[in-house]
Order: structure tokens, then sequence, then C-alpha cells
């Protein structure tokens, strides 16, 4: 059985809202759309006690996309979406950067130290991270923490034949299914 984590760390496209397709970007908020589930499920994390961060990579503003500016007000409306519903994110943390240019963007770990940064109280042995791709799985090894994938069977076999000694500590298809099945998290928590 896992222990409930106490900071739970979010990839956005994908877990919390859809991903676009490949080689296109959520530029605006009108692009924007929850996946089904992940307001309920941001909710079942916060009535828990457990803090969801978001940590993600946008790569749309490097390659002049989109600005930081309308990342910011993607970022911001979405957390006023989830305050409404019972939800929150302690925090939003944003790679802005091409591939090879930092230490933030993911599989890297500087969104997460920014993280402990920001909020001191984040305590990596009792964290995991939630993800939909190979570098946000890598990420959260490479922090020792538990590790858990949104996707289905067929995504798991893909990520696991690129990176055979990935641990996975659960996978669901939904973020939802994630907290409900793999966390046991329930509305009557």
């Amino acid at each position: 059985m896992l222990h409930l984590p106490t900071t739970v760390f979010l990839d956005r496209d994908g877990v919390i809202n859809r991903k676009m397709p490949s080689g296109s970007y959520v530029e605006t908020w009108e692009q924007f759309e929850f996946v089904p589930g992940a307001i309920e499920a941001l909710r079942l994390l916060a009535a828990a006690r457990i803090r969801a961060v978001v940590v993600t990579n946008q790569r749309g503003v490097a390659l002049g996309r989109m600005t930081m500016a309308s990342v910011d007000e993607i970022h911001r409306l979405m957390q006023a979406e989830l305050t409404s519903n019972g939800a929150q994110c302690a925090a939003v943390l944003v790679c802005p950067h091409e591939e090879g240019a930092c230490d933030c963007r993911k599989p890297g770990l500087g969104l997460f130290r920014q993280a402990q940064q920001l909020i001191p109280e984040i305590d990596l042995n009792r964290a995991a991270v939630v993800g939909d791709s190979a570098t946000d799985l890598l990420a959260g090894n490479s922090l020792g923490c538990a590790s858990f994938l949104v996707g289905d069977e067929t995504r798991l076999a893909e990520v696991l034949a690129d990176h055979p000694d990935l641990r996975v500590a659960c996978w669901a298809p939904s973020l939802i299914e994630l907290v409900t099945r793999c966390l046991g998290l329930t509305s009557a928590s």
C-alpha cells in the first residue's frame, strides 16, 4: 500500500487539461479545456490536504508561439476556475525554455527545486510526481519520488519500452482515476 504523499507534482498538458496535437500548444485560455474529472481530482487532493503543485514545460514560449504573459493568464484563469470549484494548486511553475537550454525543463529538476524554495514545507520524501510522459516520470525517479503515469496500457508500454528501468508506482487513464484508484481518495475522504 502506498503512503499518501503530502505534495503531488502534476504535469499540466495531458493531465489537467487536454493536450494539443503534437507540434501544437495551448496558446490561449479559449484553447484550454480541463480533462474530465481533473477539477474533481484536484478537489479531492485539497480535501485530503495534499498539496498540488503544477510543473509544466511550455516550449511554445521559446518557439515564439505564445508569450509568458499569455501562459500566466491561462494559469490565472485555471486557478480561478479551480478555486471556484473547491480545488487548488499551491503553485504553478513553468519552464519556457528550449530543450537543452536550462535545468528547469523536465526531466531536469529545476522546477521542483523552485517549488521547494517557494514552499519550504515540501518534503520530497513524501512527494509524488504525476505526468503523462517519460520526462515527468524520469524527473520523479531522479527525485526519489513515487512516479505515476496518466495514460492507458498502451501508453505505459510505450514509456517502458523507451525507458525499461523507469519505476512507475501506478498508472491510470485519467487524473481522477489515479487519485481514486491509486491514492484511494474519495469524496468521503
